[in-house]
């Protein structure tokens, strides 16, 4: 009985802490498709060219791939981390870590020195891009 009780309160706090991250992440969960905004800033780049990167962001992040189109390349980075952990000294699941390990994989670039607590999407798609062609 103990552990059909210890197994129920886990399952209702897990439930409980995915809808408070749907929640907080509405803001951009409510967006239409963003393809156009990242079609305006790289003009001269393919979707082919861009989702991949865009997936690697969300990949990282956790979140599910149809997610990627959800995010801009004027999105904060750290307004995405902090709206997964709004209270600060929270243990997170090390998403920055995995994405800029990713990006350095993927991409071979080296995003730390040019990390800044407001970097966008755009600026680090456009760190990839350096390394592209």
């Amino acid at each position: 009985m103990g552990q059909f009780i210890a197994l129920t309160c886990i399952v209702v706090l897990a439930i409980a802490f995915s809808l408070l991250e749907r929640k907080r992440m509405q803001f951009y969960w409510s967006r239409a498709c963003t393809g156009a905004a990242w079609r305006r800033r790289f003009r001269k780049v393919s979707k082919s060219e861009i989702r991949p990167f865009v997936d690697v962001f969300v990949g990282a992040f956790g979140f599910r791939q149809s997610r990627r189109l959800c995010f801009t390349p004027d999105d904060h980075i750290m307004d995405v981390y902090r709206k997964l952990y709004p209270l600060r000294g929270t243990p997170d699941s090390m998403e920055l870590e995995d994405l800029v390990t990713s990006l350095q994989k993927r991409y071979g670039v080296e995003i730390f020195s040019s990390w800044r607590e407001d970097i966008t999407l755009g600026d680090l798609f456009i760190q990839t891009r350096s390394r592209v062609g």
